[in-house]
């Protein structure tokens, strides 16, 4: 018995001083015991993790680290290690020991290999001591448990961006997506990464898709940084594609627009658009961008009818009643010759109206307008005091305007 607490004393002393003396022994070290002795010793060890447990929940982590360092010099360290290693770690770590806890989860890690939680907390000790090499080292042997552990995957990826290693970054990322191809801060991190060193972001996306042409999802992403680097026929292209797959996807439809009417091309922008309303009549938004394609093609007939379509499927929206102003300004504007005739400012006074309407309806937008045309180009009493005086309410006249339904009362 003698002996046993001499070996004792000298793992206690190997322990708190955290570093291994040269030539000493592990804290497994000891005597070969008799089935009595060691049944005693597996008992003490066992009194003083509950003993250390309770410190810790205490937090008094000084007490901690003395049971356990008891419990390493009795020899138990293999035996107890899930109970030890992390806690005792830990516990300098409340400390501010953080060399004393990189040094006690080393030698936990030697038993406990499958231990995440233990190469978790050591990854984060050796950061904050500014050992990154080591900390990569933890991380690396934590992913290695399981390669798709998305948690570690992320770890490393901010450890090498912190670090500025951004080709080491991008084969994390692109691990990551491979466990998780629609995951967005993978996405975003590697589009950063290839941006700071000077390639093209929209490669990360082109990249995805290409490895899966059929996935429709990744595609949109594609084509979505395709058209916001400008680079709209590709996107075209793209989309054409994405359609083979899925020709009745509304977000594809919509892109394809978008990619056709950004190169001017805007009869192929309305085939695409009136294609996506087809399948959607509820979409007021490309029903507004159709009736905008006609205003600007001077087709007042056809604008009116898809800007009365966006307000019926808007529910009489503010910014859909400003386009069916728009329509009626626009065409006040292509026939209003050198001086404004009575009807003009009849029409112009149409526009008034919904302008009017959709500022009240929350659209301040059309403030500006409603404001100007208040101003300068509707009817007053003395347009109308020339009017027969029995002509209370009129409909506009005149080659541009006589197939408008709508009137304007005298006043």
């Amino acid at each position: 018995m003698k002996q046993f607490i001499k070996i004792t004393i000298l793992g206690l002393f190997f322990i708190v001083g955290c570093t291994p003396p040269s030539g000493g022994a592990s804290p497994d070290a000891g005597p070969s015991l008799s089935p009595e002795e060691l049944a005693e010793r597996n008992m003490e060890c066992d009194l003083y993790i509950s003993f250390a447990m309770t410190n810790y929940q205490n937090r008094d982590y000084a007490s901690t680290v003395e049971n356990y360092n008891h419990i390493l010099s009795l020899g138990c360290g293999q035996r107890n290690a899930e109970d030890v290693y992390q806690w005792m770690g830990r516990s300098y770590i409340e400390l501010s020991k953080l060399d004393s806890a990189n040094y006690v989860f080393k030698q936990g890690l030697k038993y406990l290999k499958d231990d995440e939680n233990l190469y978790e907390v050591a990854a984060w000790n050796a950061g904050m001591l500014g050992n990154v090499d080591e900390k990569i080292y933890f991380l690396d042997q934590w992913l290695g448990l399981d390669e798709s552990n998305e948690k570690v995957l992320e770890i490393m990826s901010n450890v090498y961006r912190d670090q500025e290693m951004y080709e080491e970054q991008i084969a994390i990322l692109n691990q990551w997506l491979k466990v998780d191809p629609s995951n967005k801060t993978a996405n975003a991190e590697k589009k950063a990464a290839y941006s700071i060193l000077g390639k093209d972001e929209v490669d990360v996306d082109r990249e995805r898709w290409e490895a899966e042409p059929s996935n429709v999802k990744y595609g949109i992403d594609y084509v979505k940084g395709l058209l916001g680097a400008g680079m709209d026929a590709k996107g075209v292209e793209v989309c054409q594609s994405l359609l083979v797959y899925d020709k009745f996807n509304t977000k594809v439809l919509k892109l394809l627009g978008d990619a056709h009417l950004n190169q001017y091309n805007d009869d192929l922008a309305l085939e695409a658009y009136e294609n996506l309303v087809n399948i959607d009549p509820t979409n007021y938004d490309v029903a507004m961008e159709i009736s905008k394609i006609y205003t600007n093609k001077e087709d007042a007939k056809s604008a009116l009818k898809w800007a009365e379509s966006a307000l019926t499927s808007s529910g009489n929206s503010g910014e859909a009643m400003f386009q069916r102003a728009e329509v009626f300004y626009s065409l006040a504007e292509g026939c209003t010759g050198d001086a404004l005739s009575f009807w003009d400012k009849i029409v112009y006074e149409i526009a008034w109206q919904d302008y009017d309407a959709a500022v009240k309806s929350g659209y301040y937008r059309a403030k500006t307008r409603r404001d100007f045309l208040k101003e300068n180009n509707i009817t007053n009493s003395s347009d109308w005091f020339m009017r027969p005086d029995n002509e209370r309410e009129v409909t506009p006249q005149g080659d541009c305007y006589s197939w408008i339904d709508r009137s304007i009362k005298r006043k």
